[in-house]
């Protein structure tokens, strides 16, 4: 059956909303993030810009051991996000970017783009029986400048960089897509096609960042069998490439059968069982090709959702035994809204490629914030956010890096001068350890930021 237009307008402003959130949202100490009310039903076009100036002082800028002392910079940001949306259709644009003005210690004064600079588009169309959905997304960022773990520790979606320090006169350039489509979903039986890719290359040859591509197919069929209930068969095949010494190449195909629990709108849950198999190839250094991995296994995944007016609670998770040692990924977001404020955490662990394009890594880690109203101008704001990472693979001749430890606390006081202009002050503590490395700063910041948008 054919959702009704209120209920269509609502979800495709939800995944407008995320479609635009990397063009309006705070992305290295922009504006305070902007997004579309899902609760809305918006249709016809709005167009949005933040324009924001940051100003910081910071007594170990890149998380050097020893320090070398304090820099100084000056963030001029643009965030602009168009959105077109009609009963059927949802068109989004984005855009993030800007110029620093950076004195850093014990280096010559200089403006540079800023970092990251992304751009991304969206598309969405529902009719009948089905969906089709698409997102890409490019971003840009200096390799020799340290990314805050919140970047990604708060990220609902997206699988984390790793922690690796980068430390190279280059920058680099990252594509993502992500487009999907569902046919016959007014029938008991329906069918999910999902492409996605991400492509990491850099302008500049280094020997420690290797340009690497992922691709993968995802594909399921979901048969309604009541009201409730629902079963599911999924595959998914993934390809994974690296242009380092050794040319190292991975495949990984699973396919699990499972079911569909979705009582109402507000609960979903879905867990399948299945198996996997994975291979890894490298070229060693007499040039001949062979496999250094091959594992395969069982495999174990599951998904929920749970949604009321207050509380989003989501999380997913998966088990397989087709790696060297069995790996478990997960991750755990929720938030609630306060009487005056909200609160939001994370839990996760995944696995990424390092920089080198060599290695594996687990990346485990966990945030908290909160949000505080004192009044209907002002609030205070606390985000804690920590991340561990190290190299799981075993391949001979691959050494492994030490392990990583990061830390981010952040306070942050915002008052809203008008409507559409709002000042935050605040103050940032980082810490990284390496071993034998050990590193820790401390920051204050004050940033203003004045919004324009048109509604329809």
């Amino acid at each position: 059956m054919t959702a009704p237009p209120k209920r269509r307008r609502m979800r495709r402003a939800a995944l407008a909303a995320l479609v635009s959130a990397g063009a309006v949202g705070t992305v290295g100490g922009g504006a305070p993030a902007q997004d579309f009310d899902p609760n809305l039903n918006i249709e016809g076009k709005i167009l949005s810009a933040t324009l924001s100036q940051r100003f910081e002082v910071n007594d170990n800028y890149n998380l050097d051991d020893p320090s070398p002392g304090t820099s100084y910079f000056t963030d001029t940001r643009v965030n602009l996000g168009f959105l077109n949306a009609t009963d059927t259709q949802t068109f989004t644009l984005g855009l993030d970017t800007g110029l620093r003005a950076l004195w850093e210690a014990e280096e010559d004064f200089e403006f540079t783009v800023a970092s990251p600079t992304s751009a991304n588009i969206g598309y969405v169309n529902e009719w009948a029986s089905g969906i089709f959905d698409a997102a890409l997304e490019v971003r840009q960022r200096r390799v020799d400048y340290l990314d805050s773990i919140d970047d990604f520790v708060t990220d609902e979606g997206a699988l984390p960089d790793d922690l690796d320090q980068l430390e190279r006169d280059t920058y680099e350039l990252r594509y993502d897509a992500d487009i999907g489509v569902a046919f016959a979903t007014d029938s008991p039986s329906s069918y999910e096609l999902r492409f996605l890719g991400t492509k990491i290359d850099y302008t500049e040859d280094t020997p420690d960042q290797t340009p690497r591509t992922t691709l993968e197919g995802q594909t399921a069929w979901n048969l309604r069998l009541n009201r409730v209930l629902s079963s599911v068969v999924f595959a998914d095949y993934l390809t994974y490439d690296a242009d380092n010494e050794a040319d190292t190449s991975l495949q990984v195909a699973e396919i699990d059968g499972g079911f569909i629990y979705q009582p109402s709108e507000n609960l979903f849950i879905r867990a399948g069982l299945g198996y996997a198999d994975r291979k890894r190839e490298d070229t060693n250094a007499a040039g001949v090709r062979e496999t250094t991995q091959s594992d395969n296994g069982p495999s174990i995944r599951g998904n929920f959702r749970y949604t009321t007016d207050d509380l989003v609670f989501l999380g997913n998770a998966r088990y397989t035994t087709a790696a060297p040692d069995p790996q478990f990924s997960g991750n755990l977001v929720g938030t609630y809204r306060l009487p005056r404020g909200n609160l939001r955490g994370r839990i996760f662990q995944n696995f990424t490629a390092t920089n080198s394009g060599d290695n594996q890594a687990r990346v485990t880690g966990a945030s908290l914030g909160i949000v505080r109203d004192l009044n209907t101008l002002s609030r205070l704001g606390l985000d804690f956010a920590v991340a561990h990472q190290e190299d799981v693979d075993d391949v001979a001749g691959d050494p492994q890096e030490p392990d990583i430890n990061r830390v981010n606390v952040t306070a942050t006081y915002s008052y809203d001068i008008t409507e559409v202009v709002s000042a935050d002050i605040g103050y940032q503590y980082r810490s990284r350890d390496q071993d034998p490395e050990s590193a820790q700063s401390n920051a204050v910041f004050f940033q203003i930021g004045r919004t324009f948008e048109t509604l329809p």
